[in-house]
């Protein structure tokens, strides 16, 4: 009998763990769009420096959030955040040699 309600607590204490990390963040809605969310890039090169610019700008404030942190966990924040700009910027790239390959010479 004991076994059994200390395994129902185990399983309810995990299952409250749980639950607390599967709730979505909120959204900041405080801060207002950028400007930048609503130039037109029609071109394979300003498409490009927009996307260089969201890249380096979601960049920024991944550092900002690891300004806070300290030792180990503030060089994994940065090293996550060096990889992220990385990829996005990669990103950039390929889209940008792919739409400059679709898109027919004025």
């Amino acid at each position: 009998m004991k076994k059994n309600i200390l395994a129902v607590s185990c399983l309810v204490a995990a299952a409250s763990l749980w639950a607390s990390f599967a709730h979505a963040a909120e959204e900041d809605v405080s801060k207002a769009d950028p400007a930048r969310w609503y130039k037109a890039d029609d071109t394979p090169k300003e498409r490009y420096r927009n996307l260089t610019k969201e890249a380096n700008a979601a960049y920024g404030e991944a550092l900002q959030t690891c300004k806070g942190m300290r030792g180990k966990q503030a060089r994994n924040c940065r090293d996550e955040a060096g990889a992220a700009k990385k990829a996005d910027m990669e990103r950039a790239r390929r889209i940008y040699k792919d739409y400059k390959e679709t898109t027919p010479a004025s």
